[in-house]
């Protein structure tokens, strides 16, 4: 047995151990990543080449046309910012202060003047005799003059507020109103001249902070901008400002884009991080190699059929066909996840820094999700989608009519005929999209596993007929294994479409499996036990190849190849041993692989479980018996190694195992109905 295991384990380049799935995530995420950034790119160049490069204004350079205001919007009048300041700056002249220095100073030489000591004085030597040639009187008086104009003009610094005339008009003031001669008083204004300065300053570095602080005070200047007022009239020059409206009115550049696309790939390094959150809380579940992929062309349909939407004046319905795939073909909260990171991505790639459309298809989205949680719930058919498609549909018209009202965006007739031309037509594109797209991604949407668990289904018809005993397996499997499922909180419907194909393959030879076996008669009493073996294992490579010939989805495909794993059978085996024959064990086990995912791993244990009850019904006294075969089901597959590579913990194996008995009891349940006798004639006496 320990041989026979060592032998499978070398042969697990078929299995997909933990590293391997880790790895096959990285390159599915990355390549995924790279896709969205590569689709992005070329849009917004699309976009560019045929909006902005011909038609496209250039900061710092004359507009070539004249721009309108697409909507209203309040902007912060930087420019006139930067000019009001520039005024309220330039009327602070100065901040004056009294210097200290200059004041001892200018009294140090008066005193020295009216000493008589011109050189202390400081006063020119041809000054000096020009005065002291004058006689003595006529010194002294003029002397007195001079000292008392200076101390004047030092006094008046001090108190004046008229600190910005200059020294020597103040000082001929002084002159004019003593009656001088003009010969004289050309001699005093002289010796003032070079005796008296101005004591009052202006403080250069208290100047500049009043200044910064007037300006500062200043409210910013906010102007309003009406939809249809010019922008910028053709030959204006486009200041940075007016380009900065211009980009935020969705107004294309005829430069490239290429902080546009720097900011989409910023937002898209977020895509690895959120497809690495949703791995950890298992919301791939076993579809992580469809559903990537598929995600990922949602994004970029939602991107194309967005730019589109642009084109008539129907922003936001674009999110139409996002959220109708999305729903219809993943389960509510991860549908609600994609349709809000789509309409953010969608905004910036399409309309770039215009934040009137992020917001407005921000909202959309939310709108969109909104609804469609409560309305796509238990999607039975297309005609049903239909239907909750017209719904979603009218209901995104309304919300787009609104908030464009909301937003003061321009309203008319044409634009109600948009809105419901749009929802009719992206609706039409969803129902034809979405069968192309399972097909393409191989995606098994909740809608197309409705179908293919419906009996009316080809190839369960012909399991129905050609197996019934099989069929009505299946069938019971499918409901023990969906109720577990239930509990697990794991994909229901993908389980219970996986039990109704995994035996698809008995449907060639029906007659070799013991529930198609009308009479007591066992047809493998008269076969070699290694032919029986041999035919019973063919039943999975048949089964693959009938899926193969019917397209069935590569998951359904999984439960066919897994469902008995690298399990032997132990009967065929003894049989062969007891008949002298020298077989290896290989021959009489099932090539594999094993259950790679939690679904398919819990499909074997639920097979296992049903066929194991079936046979032992007519000894089945009570529940503990239920109990103990299930139980000993359970074990024989961890024991044997058939649950190795899923992440069941022993609270799972205990919930399937709750899920399984109470199940089973329900359907092999047993009345003791105590037995009805005649009552007994009276005796005679």
């Amino acid at each position: 047995m320990n041989d026979t295991r060592s032998e499978f384990r070398k042969d697990r380049n078929r299995v997909p151990t933990d590293a391997r799935r880790l790895l096959g995530f990285l390159s599915h995420t990355m390549s995924s990543f790279l896709v969205l950034l590569l689709c992005a790119f070329l849009i917004i160049t699309v976009k560019w080449m045929l909006d902005g490069r011909s038609v496209g204004f250039v900061e710092n350079q004359r507009s070539a046309r004249t721009y309108f205001a697409l909507f209203p919007m309040r902007y912060p009048d930087q420019e006139g910012m930067e000019l009001l300041r520039q005024r309220a700056g330039q009327t602070i002249a100065g901040v004056v202060v009294r210097d200290g220095e200059r004041v001892d100073q200018v009294r140090f030489r008066l005193e020295a003047l009216h000493e008589g000591d011109f050189v202390l004085a400081g006063t020119p030597e041809q000054l000096q005799k020009l005065f002291l040639a004058l006689p003595a009187q006529k010194r002294e008086q003029l002397l007195g003059v001079v000292v008392r104009i200076g101390t004047n003009v030092l006094n008046e610094d001090a108190v004046s507020a008229d600190v910005f005339i200059p020294v020597q008009e103040r000082i001929w003031k002084e002159i004019s109103i003593t009656g001088l001669s003009a010969e004289d008083s050309n001699i005093v204004y002289q010796l003032l001249e070079h005796t008296v300065q101005a004591t009052n300053v202006v403080d250069k570095e208290l100047t500049g902070i009043l200044r910064r602080d007037v300006t500062k005070s200043l409210r910013p200047v906010e102007r309003a901008l009406k939809t249809g007022e010019v922008i910028v009239d053709s030959g204006q020059m486009v200041t940075p400002q007016i380009a900065r409206i211009l980009r935020a009115q969705g107004y294309a550049e005829s430069l490239f884009p290429w902080k546009q696309i720097i900011i989409v790939a910023l937002l898209l390094l977020f895509w690895p991080f959120w497809v690495s959150l949703q791995r950890q809380k298992k919301t791939f579940a076993a579809q992580e190699e469809q559903l990537i992929p598929f995600i990922v062309s949602i994004h970029v349909l939602s991107w194309i059929t967005e730019y589109i939407s642009g084109f008539f004046f129907v922003e936001g319905m674009g999110i139409l066909v996002t959220t109708g795939l999305a729903f219809a073909a993943l389960h509510g909260g991860l549908a609600a996840q994609v349709v809000l990171i789509s309409s953010l991505l969608s905004a910036v790639v399409v309309y770039g820094f215009s934040t009137p459309s992020i917001v407005l298809l921000v909202f959309m989205g939310g709108i969109s999700a909104s609804v469609a949680y409560v309305t796509f719930r238990d999607i039975q058919s297309r005609s049903h989608l239909w239907r909750q498609l017209f719904f979603l549909g009218v209901s995104q018209a309304v919300a787009g009519i609104l908030l464009r009202w909301g937003f003061s965006l321009s309203l008319s007739g044409n634009t109600l005929v948009a809105y419901a031309g749009a929802s009719a037509m992206w609706s039409t594109v969803i129902i034809a999209l979405l069968p192309l797209l399972e097909v393409l991604f191989d995606v098994l949407s909740p809608l197309r596993l409705v179908e293919l668990s419906h009996p009316s289904n080809p190839l369960l018809k012909s399991l129905q007929i050609e197996a019934p005993g099989t069929y009505h397996h299946s069938i019971t499997v499918g409901t023990l294994a969906e109720i577990a499922a239930d509990r697990l909180g794991m994909n229901a419907n993908l389980i219970k479409a996986g039990a109704y194909y995994h035996d698809i393959g008995k449907i060639r030879r029906p007659q070799f499996f013991v529930e198609n076996q009308l009479s007591d008669e066992n047809v493998h009493d008269g076969l070699a036990p290694s032919l029986s073996a041999l035919i019973i294992v063919a039943h999975v490579r048949e089964g693959l190849e009938l899926a193969k010939i019917h397209r069935l989805p590569t998951m359904i495909k999984h439960f066919i190849a897994e469902h008995h794993g690298t399990t032997c059978l132990s009967y065929f085996y003894r049989k062969s041993k007891a008949k002298g024959e020298n077989l290896p064990r290989e021959q009489f086990c099932y090539p594999g692989p094993r259950p790679a995912s939690r679904e398919t791993a819990l499909l074997m244990i639920a097979d296992s479980v049903e066929a194991a009850v079936r046979a032992e019904v007519k000894n089945l006294s009570g529940v503990q018996d239920i109990d103990k075969i299930v139980s000993e089901v359970i074990s024989s597959k961890v024991a044997d190694g058939q649950l190795d590579d899923v992440d069941f913990t022993l609270r799972d194996l205990s919930t399937i195992k709750e899920a399984l008995l109470s199940t089973l009891q329900s359907m092999y349940h047993t009345r003791k109905v105590r037995e009805i006798r005649p009552p007994a004639a009276p005796a005679e006496k």
